[in-house]
């Protein structure tokens, strides 16, 4: 799907321009056109070279997705590679994961071209406000739009950072309160997930800093402090998550401290009651000796006198281990 959207002051907003219309607005230099492409077909992707004449290596990263957020420059225009992120459900593990969703911008004083394969929320958000508003997000210039997509991806990070940060509370509740079974594999999924979102949001971080000390004649002076509000956002949502990576740590070292501990408990427990069933298994293996001259064998009281002189021993040594305050 491709959306088009034209601004030049005085005509107003234009929407689903041709291909001939959008070759003429990039020509126009007090205009401003974006246009996204929206999961878009191979004749639509074709745009890509035969109206912008992007340069190849840019078109093969948006069309093969990219690891790691990036911004190149290629003289005329900034390609930028962002991600979104966002939580999924596991159906086969039965949790939440994080996720992310790969957006790409070029760039330009009177154009922005934004291509992406699956539905991003920031970009929906900012065609809504384009339509409602469009003097003000898109009669400012290319690098208010750029920012105001910016601003919303960064934003959208907060609603998944607050998911994680209840995570971890119920996961420090649960750690002493009979964790259930898949609490492990809970912590370690939660720890990834984190970790993922550090790996992401580090060189997104460095991309925003880039245009700040690099703006060249793509942002202007006056819009910089835009720019550096949404790399300070950046800045403490990374460092929230680095906070969450240390927490996780933190449990898994506790649980591990609390499972060593229980299993120790277990442990004694099964070592007194096996020190304390010693003495009638004892004497119970004595008596089932069957030899012939045994003393006792004959006497009428033998059988309550043995089971007698276990239960004697057995209750001292109970008595004997609380004194010593072993159990």
């Amino acid at each position: 799907m491709m959306k088009s959207y034209f601004w030049k002051k005085g005509r107003g907003l234009e929407t689903d321009l041709s291909r001939a219309q959008m070759l003429s607005a990039i020509q126009d230099k007090d205009s401003l056109l974006w246009v996204d492409l929206e999961a878009p077909s191979e004749f639509e992707s074709e745009c890509l070279v035969e109206i912008f004449n992007f340069h190849d290596l840019a078109i093969e990263d948006c069309l093969v997705d990219q690891s790691q957020p990036k911004v190149d420059d290629y003289g005329e225009y900034l390609f930028i590679v962002l991600h979104a992120v966002t939580s999924k459900n596991d159906e086969e593990k039965g949790i939440e994961e994080l996720a992310t969703k790969e957006l790409d911008i070029f760039f330009s004083k009177n154009y922005v071209v934004t291509f992406h394969k699956v539905p991003v929320k920031t970009v929906n958000a900012v065609r809504e406000s384009v339509i409602k508003n469009p003097e003000r997000w898109l009669g400012q210039g290319s690098d208010i739009l750029v920012h105001t997509l910016l601003d919303h991806l960064v934003d959208n990070y907060m609603p998944v950072l607050n998911q994680y940060d209840e995570k971890i509370d119920k996961l420090e509740e649960e750690i002493f309160n009979n964790p259930p079974a898949n609490y492990l594999s809970t912590v370690l999924q939660v720890k990834q997930d984190v970790f993922n979102l550090r790996r992401t949001i580090a060189p997104q971080r460095d991309t925003i800093n880039y245009l700040i000390r690099n703006p060249e004649h793509f942002i202007r002076v006056k819009h910089l402090a835009y720019f550096r509000d949404v790399y300070d956002h950046l800045f403490r949502i990374y460092s929230a998550a680095e906070v969450f990576h240390e927490n996780l740590a933190n449990i898994l070292q506790a649980y591990f401290s609390y499972s060593s501990h229980k299993l120790n408990e277990v442990v004694k427990h099964m070592t007194v009651l096996a020190t304390l069933t010693m003495p009638a298994i004892i004497i119970a293996s004595i008596y089932g000796m069957n030899f012939h001259y045994m003393p006792e064998l004959d006497w009428k009281f033998g059988y309550p006198f043995s089971i007698g002189l276990a239960a004697v021993i057995s209750i001292t040594m109970l008595v004997w281990m609380k004194f010593k305050k072993w159990i």
